[in-house]
This record gives structure tokens, sequence and C-alpha cells, in this order.
């Protein structure tokens, strides 16, 4: 059982327009909800990959119900809900199809209160049953959570159970801390984290031996439509994805992590692992809805990943 962490979740809202004329009332052609948040998008891909998974969720007011709602029915996935007074955000993604161009609006994160906090905690040491892998996703809400990743990382090593962190900021850095199984940082989020450029390969190589160093065993640095840098216990690859019509990227390093979950959950060797994780990513950047390929789809894409052994 794979287990996703969403503590920052949204109602994801897409409103697909032919062109836009500012300041004027815009009509869409096409416009429709998902459950939003880094790890639910995980959860939701590896629900299509065919492994089994429960997500564990932040959720407040009507817009928490709608998600709730969406995860139960859309994605067919059972959540683990921790209820918050504050209501859950919104993100409104404007397309243009003319310009092939994806604008977002985020709402601001909710407050979440102390109480919630412990009762995230508490549900989650629960959650942990039957669980072998843990995905953590996206930010934190409020610095109340600043730390709770580090901390939820460090329970489930004691329980022998392996653990993949996606974050950035403050949550990323203290998270790596309690050394991850692995982590899936992108470039942009590791030179934050370590304070300077990385302009080419050889910088972000010393970037991943900068992970590798602490004692995380698989580092995957994404470099978006590059591909990603691999190390794998001290094995390396370079791992690029087949060439696909970019319709929406948004999701796509998320999918790549639900591959990774699946193949660590199946025991699959290194190589199909990658090649799985690449292709769930490129063939989530030709759909619109995030996390929404099917495993036929990723399966089509896995012969045309290109991974050279470094």
């Amino acid at each position: 059982m794979i287990l996703t962490i969403t503590l920052n979740p949204c109602v994801d809202k897409s409103i697909m327009l032919e062109d836009i004329a500012l300041g004027a009332f815009n009509t869409g052609a096409q416009a429709h909800d998902v459950a939003g948040g880094k790890a639910t998008n995980v959860a939701r891909m590896v629900k299509h990959l065919g492994a089994p998974v429960k997500s564990l969720i932040l959720l407040g007011g009507e817009t928490g119900r709608l998600v709730e709602r969406l995860i139960r029915t859309h994605d067919g996935i059972e959540p683990v809900v921790v209820w918050t007074e504050a209501p859950t955000r919104n993100i409104v993604t404007v397309y243009e199809r003319d310009r092939k161009r994806a604008t977002a609006y985020v709402e601001p994160n909710a407050p979440l209160s102390e109480s919630e906090a412990v009762e995230l905690e508490n549900r989650y040491a629960g959650a942990l049953d039957e669980v072998q892998i843990v995905c953590f996703g996206g930010s934190a809400p409020h610095p109340t959570l600043d730390d709770i990743y580090r901390r939820m990382i460090e329970r489930a090593k004691r329980r022998g159970i392996r653990t993949i962190l996606d974050s950035r900021g403050e949550p990323l850095r203290r998270g790596l801390q309690a050394v991850p199984f692995m982590v899936k940082p992108n470039v942009v989020e590791t030179e934050h984290l370590l304070g300077c450029a990385l302009p080419d390969e050889q910088a972000r190589w010393r970037a991943v031996q900068s992970y590798r160093d602490l004692g995380i065993e698989i580092v995957v640095l994404s470099m978006g439509k590059a591909g990603a840098l691999v190390d794998w216990g001290g094995r390396r690859w370079r791992a690029e994805p087949p060439q696909v019509e970019e319709v929406n990227p948004v999701g796509s390093g998320d999918c790549l992590v639900a591959g990774f979950a699946c193949g660590l959950l199946w025991g699959w060797a290194p190589e199909r692992t990658i090649s799985l994780a690449i292709a769930a990513g490129a063939a989530n950047a030709a759909v619109w809805d995030a996390a929404s390929p099917s495993r036929a789809d990723v399966e089509a894409l896995t012969g045309g990943v290109r991974l050279e052994r470094i």
C-alpha cells in the first residue's frame, strides 16, 4: 500500500478559452474541477497505474467537501480526512488554446490551529498500518507545519516504511534532516535550497551528490522537458522523456513520483522503474487534467524513454 500526504490541497478549477480578451467578458469552451494538490496528483496516478493507495489530506469548508467528493467519486480513492475550520483554497487555471498558454490564479493558504495539527499527526500514525511507502508532496499551508514532514518521515522510518519527499522551502529543508528514502526536487527548488545557481549538468550532478551525502538512497533531480538526473544507490542515469504534444505539464513531476512509488512497491529494477516514472510524467503533459493518463497511455511511452548510464 502507498500512502500520500497532502497538506495544502485545492479545488483545481480549469477554464479553457479559444483566446482571451483582457478587460472583457470571456466565455470558456470547457470548464471542470478536479481534486488538486501535489500528493493528491500522486495518489490519482498511482491508482491509474494499478497500485493500492490511500490519501491523508487536510480539508475544510464547502470547497473541502467538494475535494473529498472528487477524490471518492472521480478518483476512486478513499481519503483519510482531517477537517479544518478554514476552507480549502481554490486554484483557477485559465488556458488560452490559441497561445497554448496557461495562467494560474491561486488563493492564499488557509490557517491551521494547533489542535488541527495534532489531529493530523494522530491520524497519520493510524494510517500507517499496512503501508510500505509514504509520499509527501507539496508545500505546508502554515508555519505550524514546517517541521511536520521531518517528524512524519522519522515515524515512518521507525516502522520500516520507505518515504518519498517532494516539497520546497522550509518543509523540504527540515524534511531532509530525517533522511527520507527518496527525494524528487526540481532544479529551481534545489537552487533555492543550496543558495546557488545550477546552470549546467555538472553543477546539477554536484547538487545530486549533496542530497546523496545526507544518506538518501534515491535522488531524482527533475528538469522538466529535459527529463531527470537519477542517482539510485550510487548508480547514475540521465533520463530523457519521449516527445509528446504538450497540452498541460502541470502535475508531471507528481506523476513521476507516482511511477517511482509503484516501481518500489512492486520491487522493480531501477531501469524499469525510472522508465515507468519518466513515461508517466510525459503522458501527463499530453493531457489537460493533472494525473489523468491511464496505465496504457504510460506504457505506450515507456519504450521511448532514453536512459543513459553515467
